[in-house]
């Protein structure tokens, strides 16, 4: 279930749309936008959505920013992926509070064409005592493979998945 009717949803998009655009003064990074799918011929809504040029080819990336109580599963992935085409996007970031199951993040890693990088954000030590109480991100740790973290998100690393899709989480 997610917490669509609470203005932390909100907040949290704001709050990613406003890293992105951090990353990259010279990319147009913006919330909440209205895209025509190529596929669907559907207006399709985007969190946020980023375009700017890398190494002289422009680029757009199409970022979800999903804010629930249970960790992401395959099928969010692949309806991400199935979103990130009918955009034409280059590339896909999916943002999750409460962190993606292993498969997920295989699913997200093997993608080709688009690519997608999923990152999990890291639950604040002060709210790990309240896990279960509604609202607050499920248990990240029991996670085989580690989620992608957002300190891992450094400028070059970021630059380089937007130029050629690779993503390595053990870059240093």
């Amino acid at each position: 279930m997610s917490d669509s009717v609470d203005p932390l949803w909100q907040r949290y998009e704001i709050s990613v749309q406003e890293l992105l655009a951090a990353m990259d003064p010279s990319a147009q990074v913006v919330h909440n936008q209205k895209v025509r799918g190529r596929l669907s011929m559907a207006d399709r809504q985007v969190d946020v959505l980023a375009r700017g040029t890398v190494v002289g080819i422009e680029v757009t990336v199409a970022v979800e920013c999903k804010r629930h109580r249970r960790i992401l599963d395959i099928g969010a992935v692949d309806q991400f992926i199935g979103k990130v085409l009918d955009l034409s996007a280059d590339k896909g970031i999916l943002y999750s509070y409460s962190g993606f199951t292993d498969n997920a993040v295989t699913r997200a890693i093997n993608a080709r064409n688009p690519h997608i990088l999923t990152v999990a954000v890291e639950t604040p030590e002060e709210l790990t005592g309240l896990l279960g109480v509604p609202g607050y991100p499920a248990e990240l740790s029991w996670q085989e493979v580690p989620p992608q973290w957002i300190e891992e998100l450094r400028s070059d690393a970021f630059e380089r998945f937007l130029r050629t899709g690779e993503w390595n989480k053990f870059w240093s």
